[in-house]
């Protein structure tokens, strides 16, 4: 379903590099954009598929994955509200290079290709905006490169839940005190993929983490108590 977007605002996320933009060019994409709500697990591009718009997170998530060359998948991210997505693909003018489906109900705000590329002489901040998050993405592909590489699934799925934490930015209260929270909306099938584990094995070691006190589970979502030791567990290997 595609709803006119005229009058709402798009909610770019605090981190994002298009929560930097004038007044003028954030009203400017906004009248360019148009709502798509989505079903729960809905893909909303394909990987190689040509890209057509650049998209902004509305409400609930949005997971970002991609196939390697032996055609394994891997989850490489999982974003809230406010963030973008597909801009790789609209900066190159080619294909998308990552494969975006919905977590549960959601909804994205799109602009066309075609229309971000005519605001861009008007608003060449848009231009910025666009390189300076694809060079966000690009570190944290990096990251996730290197955390791939290490020998243990503790090692990989210590730095997957790190990530995830820093991405999401969420906060729960546990006896008392704030800590960061990865929402119970990411399965350990999730962590699997983003760790390269069996699901299983996952389940093993994060009641291993709680046990230890590093995590605890509260209303499905994951705690994080002692982020040094989960630091610890990938900078062991050399990270």
């Amino acid at each position: 379903m595609n709803v006119a977007a005229f009058a709402e605002r798009i909610p770019f996320r605090g981190a994002s590099p298009f929560a930097s933009l004038g007044a003028a060019a954030q009203a400017a994409l906004m009248r360019s954009a148009s709502v798509r709500v989505l079903a729960p697990n809905e893909f909303i591009y394909m990987q190689d598929d040509e890209a057509s718009h650049l998209c902004f997170v509305r409400s609930g998530h949005i997971r970002l994955s991609y196939l390697l060359e032996d055609g394994s998948p891997v989850l490489f991210g999982i974003l809230p509200p406010g963030d973008s997505f597909g801009e790789l693909g609209v900066f190159e003018g080619g294909s998308y290079h990552d494969m975006a489906t919905t977590v549960g109900n959601a909804s994205i705000f799109r602009v066309p290709v075609a229309a971000f590329r005519a605001l861009e002489p008007a608003h060449p901040e848009l231009t910025l905006a666009l390189a300076r998050t694809i060079a966000r993405r690009y570190r944290a592909y990096i990251a996730l490169t290197r955390s791939l590489g290490l020998k243990t699934l503790n090692g990989r799925l210590s730095q997957a839940v790190l990530r995830l934490a820093d991405d999401l930015d969420a906060r729960a209260t546990y006896l008392g005190r704030e800590v960061p929270a990865v929402g119970g909306f990411v399965t350990q099938s999730d962590l699997g993929l983003m760790a390269r584990g069996a699901r299983s094995n996952v389940n093993r070691a994060l009641k291993a983490w709680e046990r230890d006190g590093l995590i605890a589970i509260q209303e499905r979502a994951l705690l994080i108590l002692n982020r040094k030791r989960l630091e610890a567990l990938s900078l062991e290997e050399g990270l």
